[in-house]
């Protein structure tokens, strides 16, 4: 004997069972539709946080009007049962048909992944981020398109809050490290879902559920050979550490769409996954702006004092360094015999019409002093020989100033790429998943 929810929706079959709901195929009474019957589980109808979440699930799905979204249909709420009514979609979602057929073709997989990226789009705009994108979570439509299903952890695209339980297969790293979550979550998890349909093989899956959290901080797939290039060069954005890289979903979908004409239209055997150390500078899309001029001149000070306290580099530079002291040394030399042959307090001043020999033999003693340019003279390397260098400055420092500018820019990159958070000890691991996560099925779905 059937169960009959509201007089009107007969469950004919469970087709999916999660942490939190249980669908069921049914059949609508009244206009005779196959309809899916998603029904909150028993024991958590007094949980009033998931009872919420189940109702809002609802109530996104009814804001959100796209091709790309489950419609729901009905609401059901009474004292022994609390359902949401949706459109019966026929056929596989793309986790078992991989599990069944294995990978996509890579022009299909492209294709189907476009109308993924679209659709999250359109979720975004209405001002939701879907928070457990997953291939569970897709259900194949049409030749090349998906629907999305199951926003039970969907949130306000606003909110920086990471949902309670997930799959921890497909979280970003931010969420992994604690940090707060955005939009670009459903891209990263994108990424993943692509990865998975070319290769029928979840990147992370294995081991512990901390294992897994660690590995989206630290790890990021390689290139299977058989994946295309320019293919791969959007798998790897979508994974990229900063969310910000992560492109735009709209912008992803047109360049899917661009490839998958060329791509093969032939399916490979199930790859294997192999994962390689996340290089942290790799993952950002880095655009340094001109620094402010204290920076520039301290940039091109400390370049300059580096190169001189290094060990010899280039025999050029060393000569040029050279030419400079001795130019300094000279015009200090200048500087003080004019004053020692002009100045009131010198003695013999009154000679200054006929210099003694004693004041002859003193200028040929500093010309002595500044003829060796290579041997550093205490009284031409003081004061006189700073103040004289700063007119000098640009034209000595020029040779250095565009390395200096190159090498700040590696610099700030290299920081720029320190965002995956704090310590892998930290890693709320399983607090991520929440109480109502299975702990026996890391993969599994929370339908």
């Amino acid at each position: 004997m059937h169960t009959v929810l509201a007089d009107r929706y007969v469950l004919e079959q469970e087709i999916a069972r999660g942490a939190v709901g249980i669908v069921w195929r049914a059949l609508d009474r009244i206009t005779g539709d196959r309809v899916a019957v998603k029904v909150l589980r028993e024991e958590l109808r007094d949980e009033a946080e998931i009872f919420e979440s189940f109702r809002a699930e609802a109530e996104i799905l009814r804001t959100i009007d796209h091709p790309g979204v489950v419609g729901v249909k009905d609401f059901i709420v009474t004292e022994t049962v609390c359902a949401v009514v949706l459109e019966f979609i026929e056929g596989l979602d793309l986790r078992e048909h991989l599990r069944v057929h294995g990978p996509l073709p890579a022009s299909e997989a492209a294709l189907r992944c476009a109308s993924a990226a679209e659709t999250l789009a359109a979720i975004h705009r209405s001002g939701y981020r879907h928070s457990d994108v997953k291939p569970g979570n897709l259900m194949l439509h049409g030749s090349d398109g998906v629907k999305f299903v199951d926003f039970g952890i969907a949130r306000a695209a606003a909110s920086r809050t990471a949902p309670s339980h997930g799959t921890p297969e497909y979280i970003a790293p931010e969420v992994a490290s604690g940090d707060s979550a955005s939009t670009g979550v459903d891209n990263y998890a994108l990424g993943l879902v692509l990865y998975e349909a070319l290769t029928a093989h979840s990147a992370y899956r294995g081991g512990s559920i901390t294992d897994v959290v660690e590995r989206h901080l630290t790890r990021i797939p390689v290139k299977p050979a058989a994946v295309d290039g320019e293919l791969w060069q959007v798998v790897e954005m979508l994974l990229s550490l900063d969310p910000r890289a992560r492109g735009d979903l709209d912008a992803v979908a047109a360049e899917l769409r661009r490839l998958a004409p060329r791509l093969s239209r032939q399916a490979t055997a199930p790859i294997q996954p192999e994962l390689r150390e996340r290089d942290a500078t790799r993952s950002f899309d880095y655009a340094p702006v001109t620094p402010h001029r204290p920076e520039i001149g301290a940039g091109a000070l400390c370049a300059m004092l580096a190169a001189e306290s290094a060990p010899a580099e280039s025999p050029r530079r060393g000569r040029f360094v050279a030419a400079a002291l001795a130019l300094v040394a000279l015009a200090a030399g200048a500087v003080w015999a004019f004053a020692a042959l002009t100045g009131p307090d010198v003695p013999n001043a009154e000679d200054a019409d006929g210099p003694s020999e004693e004041a002859g033999s003193s200028a040929p003693a500093e010309g002595e002093s500044s003829a060796d340019p290579t041997e550093p003279a205490p009284s031409g390397s003081g004061s006189p020989g700073e103040e004289s260098a700063s007119p000098q400055g640009p034209e000595s420092e020029s040779p250095d100033a565009g390395v200096e500018s190159t090498e700040m820019s590696e610099s700030d990159e290299g920081d720029g790429g320190s965002t995956e958070g704090g310590s892998d000890d930290d890693s709320p691991g399983s607090d991520l998943i929440g109480s109502p996560m299975p702990t026996t099925e890391i993969g599994g779905d929370s339908r």
